[in-house]
């Protein structure tokens, strides 16, 4: 028993590895992939053979009960992982879009400085590695705008749109652009804003709903303390391995 109760918990440990790595590496080869995109068919692929390969081993030895648990363990883990890939990315996002509204007030300045709109351009995103390919098509006189359009397409740079449209109007139109710029950077804060109040609105039930995820474990803490032995009943008797 305590040598399937291992096997299954290393087997739990990798499995939680490679679901954990899995994207890590994919974002090490391709930096600016949408991590909501990722594909998920590697971890749920080595988890399935790695089940598979023991779970004859474990049945063999009437290893039932540990089978199971070790299946809640995976599906915990697995939960886990998508929890935290999912605060990662909102992180990122919110960095992303303080770097929208940070490079729009600086190319707001350069321009109010009178420097060039291609300098303009190069001096304001270089400072931020997400918008190198905006400095590098400002430097080589390429398309700003449309530079700006490809990079709004990664998650949380959204914003650039606004920016490329408002340099193209003042491109074709000879417009001022320094003050259409001051205006797109605070819509932009003012979105931000309401993102964040939207945030602030939801942190009561989510606190909430964390706080009923772990009341499972808690209730099985607390009847361990009381004498109850909980753990003996889920896995020793067939109505516990039912529940």
């Amino acid at each position: 028993m305590t040598t399937s109760f291992l096997v299954c918990l290393l087997l739990t440990f990798s499995c939680a590895w490679v679901w954990l790595s899995a994207g890590a590496g994919i974002r090490r080869i391709v930096p600016d992939a949408d991590e909501s995109r990722l594909p998920s068919r590697l971890p749920v692929l080595a988890i399935g053979v790695g089940l598979a390969a023991v779970a004859w081993w474990l049945l063999r030895g009437g290893g039932v009960q540990v089978l199971v648990l070790s299946g809640g363990v995976l599906v915990a883990a697995s939960v886990i992982a998508r929890l935290a890939s999912g605060a990662r990315l909102r992180r990122m996002r919110r960095r992303r879009q303080l770097v929208v509204i940070e490079f729009c007030d600086a190319l707001a300045a350069e321009m109010q400085a009178g420097a060039a709109a291609g300098v303009a351009v190069e001096r304001s995103s270089r400072s931020w590695p997400e918008l190198a390919p905006v400095a590098s098509a400002a430097r080589l006189g390429g398309d700003v705008a449309q530079a700006l359009r490809e990079r709004a397409a990664v998650p949380g740079l959204d914003g650039l749109r606004a920016i490329a449209a408002a340099w193209e109007v003042a491109v074709h139109s000879g417009a001022v652009l320094a003050g259409v710029l001051d205006r797109v950077a605070a819509g932009l804060r003012a979105d931000d804003e309401a993102r964040a109040e939207v945030t602030a609105a939801l942190g009561p039930p989510r606190a909430t709903a964390k706080m009923l995820a772990v009341l499972p474990v808690f209730g099985l803490a607390l009847g361990a303390s009381m004498g109850a032995r909980p753990l003996q009943f889920l896995l020793h008797t067939n109505v516990g391995v039912g529940c």
